[in-house]
């Protein structure tokens, strides 16, 4: 079962047996090294699977499928759950060790006085802001703002017990972590929760991540989520049998289609869940084409689609276990319509029926082989590039004494004018390059803001909310405005965020288009000089603005054009509204963008002038280091003997 484990320990073997081999030779140290630090990260590494999914989707019975057991209780309310992070146990933290990581006081109190907002209230501090619920009217509550009156009410609850924890962590056990899980009141004030659970899953060095539904209030969940979306090696999302998508979903899938392109593959895995729902074989196609066709309005083609039953699945595995309890055993004879008293289906054959054994054959190909061939692949690059280097120094080495004198000459003049090469080589183009691309990055988030502007007003200003039912309708039109307004600032903040992955796939590619431009230029006088290839950056995402640069107030004017839910809903009133909405809506949102582009521009030309700096200092490095073991085979300061037995060890570790 740990095909990857053992993919990535036996390639650190073998970059740790090289590396031992060219410590020794003069102008390889660095190289040897590098090997060593590469074997660290191999033997270290963990695979992260991020888990999406919005309320109902079935995402904690998936994860449980996975796992093989009932570890993930199901959270009530999705929108005020934490992180939890399935990761495979340590000396430290033995199997069924739980750390909860609790948020500060300073971050609820934030989430809190977010959350109050929605309802035009505020507050100068945490108690005093839970003091003003009294002031809600749960009669009018829109159904977008009632998650968040839950979460008030589960931190107002909640607060007695857990203020004393705040900014710490705690250790638990098993049936603690469920509470912490399953109980809004504890939900809300964690961080993230890490289950340390020896698993098949966990067995393989791979860490699950299961986030909280698309649909969390929790604000700085939509930052998370995008970093896992982008860091993840895999990203799963799990939606379920006939359920249409949600705003939340929408919007979440919206920004999986923005960033899917820059990816170097396609690590994107969506599960139907509960397809055993379907009548027949030709009804469960016609489901998935829809979910296809949903998914392709997000940006996203070509989907890799699973329809599975993860209830079944699980209690295929807990069969496999010998731990189906009566009631358990009960369902899982009408999953696999087994009559009573008859033998009960294997276990196998029931994995196969859920639908869950060919997602697991497709996503275990992909990560053991894809992502592990990638990591395996980079090692015994390094590995390739030792040997080109040995082969190098023994042709010189084993050169007659006159072609040796004659190459020691010309390898002095060709050291100085590698690097000068490397030092003449100007970056400005790659500057205003970068510049462009970002300029026209942002040139389009506006355009699609306001080509999607229809969209999110008639999620705003709809009729459940707009109703002439006795309800305060200047309050709920105000409400449809902030909601409105929420969604733009929100939709901005995802686009910048896309933005930014963009802009660092770009630079990563200017680095590999760099590095590739010095190889050409070290070669021309080095010609067994093989740079080691660039290494991506990371680029830090930056915290966007929340809310656009103007106040409520300007939009007024729009608002006051409202005179009744007829005229608004039967006749032109919806149009005029929104019209006048989108007119005075320009200008804050270009104000938005141009601050994004700021803060965008600040950024990446001072990465690009960092990494400019950094990889020519690391190519001087690499020339000198190879010139180094070049005099020294020159000069005969190498054992011949030593020399190619040091080759052919190397060159076995390519076989």
């Amino acid at each position: 079962m740990n095909q990857l484990r053992e993919k990535l320990f036996a390639a650190a073997e073998r970059l740790r047996r090289s590396s031992e081999e060219i410590v020794s030779v003069p102008g390889m140290q660095a190289q040897a090294q590098a090997m060593l630090d590469r074997a660290d990260r191999l033997e270290a590494n963990r695979f992260t699977v991020a888990l999406f999914g919005a309320f109902s989707a079935g995402k904690s019975s998936f994860a449980n499928a996975l796992m093989g057991d009932m570890v993930l209780p199901v959270s009530p309310n999705p929108t005020t759950a934490a992180i939890n992070k399935i990761m495979p146990p340590t000396e430290e933290y033995p199997h069924g060790t739980v750390r909860v990581v609790l948020k500060s006081r300073d971050a609820i109190e934030q989430d809190v006085l977010r959350s109050l907002a929605v309802f035009g209230l505020s507050a100068s501090g945490l108690e005093g802001a839970l003091t003003e619920l009294n002031k809600i009217d749960v009669a009018q509550i829109p159904p977008t703002a009632k998650p968040h009156y839950t979460f008030l009410k589960a931190v107002t609850k909640g607060l007695g017990e857990m203020a004393a924890h705040l900014d710490g962590e705690l250790l638990v056990d098993m049936q603690a972590f469920k509470g912490f899980v399953a109980k809004e009141e504890k939900a809300c004030f964690a961080e993230y929760i890490e289950l340390f659970y020896s698993c098949p899953l966990t067995e393989q060095g791979i860490v699950l991540v299961d986030t909280p539904g698309a649909d969390s209030i929790n604000a700085r969940h939509t930052g998370v989520a995008f970093e896992y979306m982008k860091n993840a090696d895999a990203v799963l999302f799990v939606t379920y049998y006939n359920h249409a998508f949600s705003q939340a979903d929408r919007e979440f899938l919206l920004q999986m289609g923005r960033v899917k392109d820059t990816f170097e593959m396609d690590k994107m895995f969506f599960i139907v869940n509960a397809a055993d729902l379907a009548a027949s074989e030709e009804e469960l196609q016609g489901v998935i084409t829809h979910v296809e066709k949903n998914l392709l309005t997000c940006g996203i083609r070509l989907p890799r689609i699973y329809p599975v039953s993860s209830q079944t699945a699980l209690l295929a595995r807990m069969h496999e276990k010998g731990k189906l309890a009566g009631s358990a055993e009960k369902v899982y004879r009408q999953r696999t319509q087994t009559a009573e008293g008859a033998e009960l289906m294997a276990a196998e054959e029931a994995f196969k029926l859920s639908g869950m054994a060919n997602f697991e054959v497709e996503f275990l190909r992909f990560t053991i082989e894809e992502l592990t061939q990638i990591a395996v692949n980079a090692a015994i690059g390094e590995i390739r590039r030792a040997h080109t280097t040995l082969t190098e120094f023994m042709l010189m080495a084993t050169s007659g004494e006159s072609e040796r004198l004659a190459r020691r000459e010309a390898a002095s003049e060709a050291q100085s004018a590698a690097l000068a090469a490397v030092e003449a080589l100007a970056t400005a183009s790659y500057e205003r390059d970068l510049a462009k691309e970002r300029e026209e990055l942002l040139y389009y988030v506006k355009q699609r803001l306001f080509f999607r502007f229809n969209e999110l007003y008639n999620f705003a200003f709809n009729p459940s909310v707009l109703k002439d039912d006795g309800r305060n309708l200047k309050q709920a039109l105000q409400g449809c405005l902030t909601d409105l307004l929420r969604s733009i600032s929100y939709d901005l903040a995802q686009e910048l965020r896309a933005t930014t992955l963009r802009l660092e796939k770009f630079i990563n590619k200017q680095g590999v288009t760099l590095v590739g431009q010095w190889q050409r230029e070290v070669q021309a006088t080095a010609k067994g000089l093989t740079l080691a290839p660039f290494q991506p950056r990371q680029v830090e995402t930056l915290a966007f603005a929340e809310e656009l640069p103007v106040g409520a107030a300007a939009f007024q004017p729009a608002l006051a054009l409202f005179k009744n839910t007829k005229d608004f809903f039967e006749q032109d009133g919806k149009v005029k509204v929104r019209d006048e909405l989108e007119k005075r809506m320009q200008e804050p949102v270009a104000a938005y963008v141009a601050t994004g582009d700021d803060q965008l521009a600040d950024q990446f030309s001072t990465l690009f002038a960092d990494l400019s700096v950094i990889e020519r200092a690391r190519v001087k490095e690499q020339v000198n280091a190879y010139f180094t073991g070049l005099f020294a085979a020159l000069d005969m300061n190498v054992d011949l003997d030593e020399l190619q037995g040091k080759l052919d060890r190397v060159a076995a570790e390519l076989e």
